[in-house]
């Protein structure tokens, strides 16, 4: 019993520790890969999250035809940085992110203005990291709205948002 309470107790390590560990770790799995990236760019983007950039001739490779390669390897870098460090990701390829996030706030712009004039909507289906950043914004821009993601009976992700309902009916 004793052994299960310590196998439950997190090391906290000091941030350059971890840093440098991830960073090795990441050198360490592209370096026999075909890839011509440039130095990974590891930093913390908060204090709960790891920020990982991959530049260079062949890192837009990483993405592959409709973010496939994007979400494997934002899936396993997650999964592997989330167990060891407790930490989220935010992962950088060749400006992927950069370009998704302007994407869909320029899709959220009109969407924004109809909540404001009928209080309610719900995004079309998004996929991936569009889920995210669409949810992020939406709770930033209607914090006194419930703000959730839904999926669909095929599987597919929305945001709804909607006015809180009483429990009292």
């Amino acid at each position: 019993e004793k052994q299960n309470e310590m196998s439950k107790i997190i090391v906290k390590k000091e941030s350059q520790e971890v840093l440098d560990e991830v960073k090795d770790g990441l050198n360490l799995l592209f370096a026999d890969t075909c890839y011509e990236i440039d130095n990974i760019k590891v930093e913390f983007y908060d204090e709960s999250t790891l920020y990982i950039e991959f530049t260079g001739a062949d890192s837009a490779l990483l993405i592959g035809k409709e973010g496939y390669r994007y979400k494997a390897l934002s899936y396993i870098l997650f999964n592997w940085i989330n167990e060891k460090y407790g930490l989220m990701l935010r992962l950088e390829v060749a400006e992927f992110l950069k370009n998704q996030e302007a994407a869909i706030h320029t899709y959220l712009e009109p969407v924004i203005e109809t909540i404001k004039e009928k209080g309610s909507y719900k995004t079309k289906p998004l996929d991936g990291i569009l889920v995210h950043i669409a949810l992020k914004k939406l709770r930033e821009e209607f914090p006194d709205k419930y703000v959730a993601v839904k999926t669909n009976i095929r599987g597919d992700k929305y945001v709804l948002v909607n006015e809180y309902r009483s429990k009292e009916q």
